[in-house]
This record gives C-alpha cells, structure tokens and sequence, in this order.
C-alpha cells in the first residue's frame, strides 16, 4: 500500500512538473521574485548619484558656489517724517527710508574660462570669469516722491555691486569713471537688495555719478553656473568661453554661436521684460539667494518669489549659463533599470519556447541563474559607466552578460546552434532597449511600436503549438 502511495505521488509530481501551465506559473514566481534585485539596483543608483552631487557640493563649497551678479546699483538714504500720537501728545518722529536706483546702461561682458576638478571618480566643473562691467546712471530724482532736498542724505549714498558668494573675488574691484578710480569695500549697505556683495560710499562723488559711464573690472571664481540679474533700462550682457556643451537657462535666453569646443552668448533684456521698476522708495524687492540655497532648490529653476515674503523676488529674472556636466550615465542606468522586467520576462519566454518546442527540461534553478545573470547587468552598467561613460559601458555589459548566458545555454541545451539564436535575440533585444533610451523624444513611439512587434512574433511563432499536449 505504502509503495502504491509512493508511485502516485511521483505520477503527481512528474505530471505537475511536466504541466505547461506550471511551468508558466513558476515563471511568474520567478520573474517577481527578481523584482526584489532590482529595486535594489534601483537604491543603489539613486545611491551613487547622491554621493556624485555630494561630491560636487564639498568641491564647489571649497572653491566657491554657482554666482549670481547683481548690480551695480545706487542706494540712497533720506529722512522720512511721521506725526505720531506718544503719551496724549501729537509728535513728529523721523525715521531712515531708501531709495534704490538702477541704471539706464547696463552692459556686461564676460569671459569665462571653464576648470576641471576631480574628487575620486568624480568631475567637478569650476570657472574662472573676467567680468567687464559697464553703463551710466540717471541723475537721481526724488521729487516723484514728494521727498524735500534737505531730507536726502546725498553724503550717504552706496553703490553696491551683488555678489553670490564673495569667496570668488580673486582681486580688488575698483570702479573707473573718467580719471577717477575708487576700491570697492565687501558687503552691501543698508537697505540693498541682496544679501552679500560688495559696495563703495558715493559721498560727494553721487552729484556728477550720472555725468559720465562707469567701468568695473571683476575677476570671480565660481562653480558651473554663472547668472546675472537684468537690472538696467537696457541690460546686455555678451559671453564667450571654451566650454563645448554650454546650457542656457532663466528667465531669458540669447541669441548664440555654439561651435565644437568654444561658445558665444548675447542676451538683450528691457525694462518692460521684467516686472520692477527702475527706482523705488521701499524695501519691497529683494534678490534672496539664502532662500533658495537653504531650500536646496536651484535658483534658475524656482520662480515662485521668497519664502513666507510679500516681497517681490527680482532674482527670479536671472539668466545665464550652466557649465554643470550632466551625469546622465546614473539618469540612462535608472532609465535601463526600469525596462528590467520586460528583459527578464522576454527571455525567460524564450527559454520557456525552447522548452515546449525543442521537447527539453529547463531546471527552475537554472531559470533563477539566469534571471541573476541579467540583473549583474544594470550593476555592471552603472559601475562602468561612472569610468568609461555610458555608451561604452552598456556594450561592454551587455556583450559580458549575452556571452555568459550564451555559454550557459549551450552547456545547458546541449545544442550549440540554439544557443547562437538565443545570444542574437537577446542582442536584439538589449539594442531595442539601447535606442529607446538614446530617442528620449520618440521613446514612446518607438517602445510601442517595438513591443506590438515582439508580441506579433511571439504570437505567429507560437501559433501552432498545442498548449494542452505534456511534454515528453
């Protein structure tokens, strides 16, 4: 009774083993199983690409961050008067308001050239501009706001210059008009519109400013992102440098000249292309960088104003060049990683295919072997890829992993011929994949269009085989 029990339930297990319907079933296991991999794969790239934007921020931190300039522009102080009721009697207190006056003439040329910088396996891009900055003022005018000439502190006006980061100044900054040449001092006034930069006190000099243009040379260091705010009636703004790959972003782009290793720029912004005048009496505009540092938002992407302020943001304006090398290797690895089931689920159907059409037994174990083969290839993708690029890493991965399981399968098959087709459809298939990611565009398109042939293949291939029948 015991043996009859014993060879029924080996009947079972070989027709379970044997059953097509099974086979698909354990596929299925296996193919979610291996989700599991691949969402580590999936950590472990959003890992290496943190620690590369880590890298660049302790570089750029040492050297000096992105700049933005702002300026130059006048700040003018003046008393303001209030009748106030104090203790049940009427009194006139007096307090300090600011004028702030851009200029007509706002004309910046910049040079900038691009350095490389490695931490590890890493590249920082820094620069080095030379900034020529020119224009000419208005002559102030206060009477628009009804402000008495004996209630203008003439003797304590600022020109302030906004800078970013004050470690990029590589030398003095002097301010040339006629004859006259006049240092500039670091940090900005009172009553400024940003946060750090450097100024220089008018005094008398502020009656016969808007007589004649003025001149500023400025040497700056900085990291991969260079912007300027268009604060004059008239701002232009020309660029050149040896960087093949140039991004322009902001709020404003320029009409350029992009050739193989070099670039050049011209923005042309008007006051009616911005949304602040060109003099205020108050404090209502501000450019603020620390918002969008301590945020950890890029300022030329982020127009939304400051942070719990009704101030209006004039940085938001700024336009420039981004220099930043786009580590698009750990973007095109993500982007790999993400068609990973589809890999895994269509060559496991191809094995599966061979199975029912060739009449062989392909062991579970030796479907996880392979599956685990396919998945070294994303870690080996994204290692590579960090050193030789990814073009180059993803043909040396894939000719790794296709050739391991080509040798596998043949050893496995024991057909050597099976083996050969079975590299080429998977060669086929990873350059399926290659192309959808390079098409961004059309990726879409060319991804459904594909499928539906696949698909269509598989179906016409398959057309005949009986499902029903058990395998030898």
């Amino acid at each position: 009774m015991e043996t009859q029990n014993k060879n029924m339930l080996d009947r079972i297990n070989e027709r379970i083993s044997q059953s097509v319907t099974f086979k698909l079933i354990s596929i299925g296991i296996l193919i979610l199983l291996l989700l599991i991999p691949k969402t580590m794969i999936n950590d472990l790239i959003f890992e290496r690409e943190e620690r590369m934007q880590s890298t660049v921020r302790e570089v750029t931190d040492k050297w000096s961050r992105s700049q933005t300039v702002s300026g130059p522009y006048l700040t003018i102080p003046y008393k303001k008067s209030y009748s106030i009721v104090k203790d049940g009697k009427n009194q006139i207190e007096t307090v300090i308001n600011y004028a702030t006056f851009l200029p007509d003439e706002l004309n910046i040329k910049s040079t900038i050239v691009p350095e490389e910088r490695y931490r590890g396996i890493f590249k920082v891009i820094v620069y080095r501009a030379q900034l020529t900055i020119g224009g000419k003022f208005p002559l102030p005018d206060f009477t628009k706001w009804g402000v008495k000439e004996e209630d203008i502190l003439w003797s304590k006006s600022i020109l302030n210059l906004g800078i970013s980061d004050l470690r990029g100044i590589e030398k003095e900054v002097i301010l040339q008009q006629g004859s006259n040449s006049q240092p500039f001092s670091p940090g900005v006034s009172e009553g400024a519109l940003s946060d750090a930069g450097i100024n220089l006190p008018m005094e008398s000099v502020i009656r016969h400013f808007h007589e004649s243009k003025f001149k500023i040379e400025l040497p700056l260091k900085g990291s991969q992102q260079l912007f300027f705010v268009p604060l004059g009636k008239n701002t232009e703004v020309t660029m050149t440098s040896e960087w093949k790959d140039p991004s322009f972003t902001g709020s404003f782009l320029p009409e350029h000249d992009i050739q193989k290793d070099r670039f050049e720029a011209k923005w042309k912004v008007l006051h009616f292309n911005r949304n602040f005048p060109q003099s205020w009496t108050n404090q209502n505009y501000r450019i603020d960088e620390n918002y969008y540092l301590d945020a950890g938002v890029d300022p030329a992407y982020d127009y939304h104003g400051l942070a719990a302020s009704n101030k209006y943001d004039i940085g938001s304006t700024k336009f420039g060049v981004n220099l930043f090398v786009a580590a698009d290797h750990y973007q095109k690895s993500l982007r790999s990683s993400k068609y990973g089931i589809l890999i895994i689920a269509l060559s496991f159907l191809m094995f599966f295919l061979i199975e029912v059409t060739q009449k062989l037994r392909i062991h579970a174990f030796q479907y996880i072997l392979i599956g685990l083969a396919l998945m070294i290839f994303y870690t080996l993708l994204l290692s590579i890829s960090e050193h030789l690029g990814f073009n180059m890493a993803y043909w040396i991965s894939c000719l790794s992993v296709i050739g391991l399981i080509a040798f596998y399968s043949a050893a496995v098959l024991s057909n050597k011929k099976m083996a050969v087709m079975l590299a080429a459809s998977l060669s086929a298939i990873y350059g399926f994949l290659f192309i959808i990611i390079q098409i961004e565009t059309y990726a879409l398109l060319f991804g459904s269009i594909g499928l539906f042939i696949i698909l269509a293949l598989t179906m016409y291939f398959t057309r005949k085989i009986s499902w029903y029948r058990t395998p030898n």
